[in-house]
């Protein structure tokens, strides 16, 4: 990808997300995994190595949450869209000129997963055409894609174990993949953009590395509003 299109879209990414919405999502996110791991903990009918498993396999919908909360929070639309090919829904928001989809990863070496909806989400490089998404009967309410670019919320766990500690918000960054969402063109630590935003110092070498030397967790500070999203 040139370098031309990367300094846009990072500089799309820093102006029109707002650090407020994106620290929203952060400590909504950590809310979210602790709540999840109390739920599998307290179920007596499992073992850790099954509450591990359903861990993974929800952690996901942990995101959603968080985003759609934060959504709620700052007044930004978003909708969940129902893939005709599996029944799922996918939730996206849209901050400004940002696409915001999430995905869980289990290692900062992840490579993106792949799907036909998201290579569609992420072939906007020319910034004119406009976005057209075959995911299912639910009717539109974000209407104009054009001009986007796609920031997926990538997140996982602290560690491997059913623990706390382990299982507390561990790697949270925004990346943007390439057309073919075969590879991250760049990723910017989330918590990052919340303190500086726009002037986020040394944009260009802030790029997180693919080590596990990287991962912070993040822990729930406060949270104003305890009511399930539906």
């Amino acid at each position: 990808m040139d370098q031309p299109f990367l300094e846009r879209a990072r500089n799309i990414l820093l102006r029109d997300l707002d650090p407020d919405f994106v620290e929203k999502i952060a400590v909504e996110l950590g809310w979210q995994y602790d709540g999840l791991y109390e739920e599998l903990a307290g179920d007596a009918t499992q073992f850790d190595y099954s509450r591990e498993e359903e861990f993974n396999r929800r952690r996901a919908d942990c995101a959603k949450r968080a985003i759609a909360r934060a959504c709620q929070q700052h007044g930004i639309p978003f909708e969940f869209r129902r893939l005709a090919c599996n029944g799922q829904y996918k939730l996206l928001a849209k901050a400004g000129r940002v696409i915001l989809i999430q995905e869980p990863i289990q290692t900062l070496d992840d490579h993106p997963a792949v799907a036909d909806y998201k290579v569609e989400l992420s072939d906007l490089h020319g910034f004119a055409r406009q976005l057209e998404l075959d995911l299912g009967d639910q009717p539109e309410r974000i209407r104009d894609w054009s001009g986007c670019v796609l920031a997926v919320l990538l997140h996982g766990a602290a560690g491997p174990k059913f623990s706390r500690e382990h299982k507390s918000l561990g790697r949270a960054m925004l990346a943007i993949p390439d057309a073919a969402y075969s590879y991250w063109v760049t990723r910017l630590d989330l918590q990052a953009i919340a303190m500086f935003g726009r002037a986020l110092p040394n944009a260009g070498e802030r790029d997180i590395q693919t080590t596990q030397e990287d991962q912070v967790v993040v822990t729930p500070k406060r949270r104003n509003d305890r009511a399930e999203f539906g």
